[in-house]
């Protein structure tokens, strides 16, 4: 669900406004395995010749990745006609928050939670070699039937079996670059902390999009490694006007809170550069300044995730997002999409 704009209401004397919110391989080395030396009868020795090396294999042949996928959307379909009761035969971690909170929101508001299950078409698969990651995963990308966007699953294997725990879509016009394979034809992942051709490693990504948010933009290390238009940038811009507005009209303060999760994973690109998928938890704090009236947040989504309640001194909304990040040949990183919910809002 794309971050919305939301408005709030302040009392004594009572006034509203409209806060605009941010819309919101390596692989694996094989050993030679060397025939073990012989003995004659006559006494020599026969030098060990190795074996043939091995071909790597990927942690899913296409044909099974196919029918995870088929899996995926089959599962994802029953869920949402069961009143989005659960989607944990789909998803995991994270997004499967994030899923429930946006199903369990449109239901609130009346609205329906069912999405496109039109045919897959045009899928393709980045799969790396087993060995690549622990646990393994890969990534599926594929449009629908009729549809105007291309959709980024990660599928990774759970003790409950193949589970998608990240997710981005791009319009059809802006596919996300290939990504690179070996001679084998399987993907290249990279680990958190690598770096060779990056402006940053992919831990360090999600970390600097992290400071953004907090620090409404101010950090200049981070800032230098978005582009413009990536979403850190203008989600910090966003949040600096709105705490401004607050301060000015509302006589209320407001301090941002991010953390990456353990969501992070990276196939290096074709053209050099990287795709990285990354989730971050945020709280945006609102706190009351003397002589303050209370506030309430009046937009449809966000008076159903605080229930109409206002608050006198503090209110905390509390939010999960999973980002995708296009590390360009530039060296600058574009982050042109988001998965993000509200999960509550909180407070006094």
């Amino acid at each position: 669900m794309p971050m919305a704009a939301y408005s709030m209401a302040i009392g004594i004397p009572e006034t509203i406004m409209t806060i605009r919110r941010p819309s919101l391989v390596l692989v694996a080395a094989l050993s030679l395995l060397a025939l073990p030396a012989c003995n004659a009868a006559g006494g020599g020795q026969f030098a060990a010749r190795p074996s043939p090396t091995a071909k790597p294999v990927g942690v899913v042949t296409v044909a099974e990745a196919r029918k995870i996928l088929a899996r995926w959307d089959s599962e994802e379909k029953k869920a949402e006609l069961d009143r989005a009761a659960d989607f944990t035969g789909a998803e995991a971690g994270l997004l499967a928050e994030i899923t429930k909170a946006t199903a369990l929101l449109l239901r609130a508001l009346g609205e329906p939670v069912e999405t496109s299950h039109e045919a897959i078409v045009k899928p393709r698969f980045a799969i790396p070699a087993k060995g690549a990651a622990d646990p393994p995963w890969f990534m599926a990308d594929f449009t629908r039937k009729g549809a105007k966007y291309w959709g980024q699953l990660i599928f990774q294997q759970t003790s409950d079996g193949w589970r998608v725990v990240a997710r981005s879509s791009t319009s059809t016009k802006s596919r996300i670059p290939a990504p690179a394979r070996d001679g084998n034809g399987l993907a290249t992942v990279l680990a958190p902390d690598a770096k060779t051709g990056l402006p940053a490693s992919p831990r360090q990504i999600a970390q600097a999009h992290a400071r953004m948010q907090a620090t409404f933009g101010q950090d200049p290390q981070a800032r230098r490694l978005f582009t413009a238009d990536a979403k850190p940038r203008v989600n910090a811009r966003t949040l600096k006007d709105q705490r401004q507005s607050l301060r000015k009209d509302l006589k209320w303060n407001l301090k941002v809170g991010a953390q990456p999760t353990q969501e992070l994973f990276t196939l290096r690109a074709a053209n050099g550069g990287a795709l990285i998928w990354y989730g971050l938890k945020l709280k945006q704090v609102y706190s009351v300044t003397p002589g303050a009236g209370w506030i309430a947040f009046t937009d449809r989504p966000s008076a159903a995730v605080s229930h109409g309640k206002r608050f006198n001194k503090k209110a905390v909304m509390s939010e999960g997002a999973i980002h995708l990040a296009v590390v360009g040949r530039s060296g600058q990183v574009q982050v042109p999409t988001v998965y993000h919910a509200s999960f509550s809002i909180t407070g006094s």
